[in-house]
């Protein structure tokens, strides 16, 4: 009863490396990331510190998929009827705009799903890993059925196809719209949670993450949080810490 649903205490983090099916799969989907033109995913008008920002991090994403180290899916089950699959280092990028001058009014968000091809080619392969494990003999021992997108979507052209029209954009760990980098790569926050430009405003949560971790996120917050509390009381002149 204390398991949630479309999670669960089954939970594996794969790199691509393990998620992949052959060297040539791999090596293509890297270099497929790394010839894209980020230019062209971003609005005609984005300030060069965003565009900066982002190829920085691409850089660092690209040595990420090339890790058997660094995880970029997250498979997880309660054994139930639905095994979920998220992406936990995601290539796309959304955007969170202003919509009106009243402060009240909530923003124009678009989460950008899917704007970066790799995103989707890592998808792909994500589904059909799952269907090998669910093909696997204790899997198969215990009924396991795909009855969605089902066996008879079976092309990578096909798989993609479907996953746009199942995929969510979130499973519920906002984070990073006010990255912690530097202003000239399109930084909202310094090391210290001050907001640029602006005078004794701080923010401590989720948004400041550059990029997206890999795993859920409240651990983390907790962790910025115990941090936040060490530079606010130095900056203070106060002692003691929050962690």
């Amino acid at each position: 009863m204390a398991i949630p649903y479309y999670s669960g205490s089954i939970v594996a983090y794969l790199a691509l490396q393990n998620m992949t099916s052959s060297a040539s799969r791999y090596s293509s989907i890297i270099a497929s990331a790394a010839s894209v033109n980020l230019s062209s995913l971003l609005p005609a008008d984005i300030d060069p510190t965003i565009l900066a920002g982002y190829t920085a991090q691409r850089s660092l994403l690209l040595s990420q998929l090339s890790s058997p180290h660094f995880a970029i899916e997250e498979v997880a089950w309660e054994g139930g009827d639905t095994v979920s699959v998220a992406m936990i280092r995601p290539f796309s990028r959304g955007s969170i705009l202003i919509n009106s001058s009243n402060p009240i009014n909530p923003p124009v968000y678009d989460f950008g799903t899917f704007s970066n091809p790799t995103d989707l080619d890592i998808a792909v392969e994500s589904l059909k890993k799952v269907r090998a494990w669910m093909a696997s003999g204790p899997m198969q021992e215990v009924g396991a059925v795909e009855t969605y997108p089902g066996a008879n979507v079976s092309s990578d052209a096909q798989i993609a196809a479907s996953i746009r029209t199942f995929a969510t954009s979130s499973w519920q760990h906002p984070m990073s719209s006010c990255g912690m980098l530097p202003r000239h790569l399109g930084g909202v926050v310094d090391h210290e949670l001050n907001f640029y430009g602006v005078k004794g405003l701080r923010t401590v949560d989720a948004s400041i993450f550059p990029m997206a971790i890999s795993g859920h996120i409240s651990s983390t917050v907790y962790a910025v949080a115990g941090k936040a509390v060490d530079i606010i009381k130095a900056a203070q002149g106060q002692k003691g810490s929050g962690r």
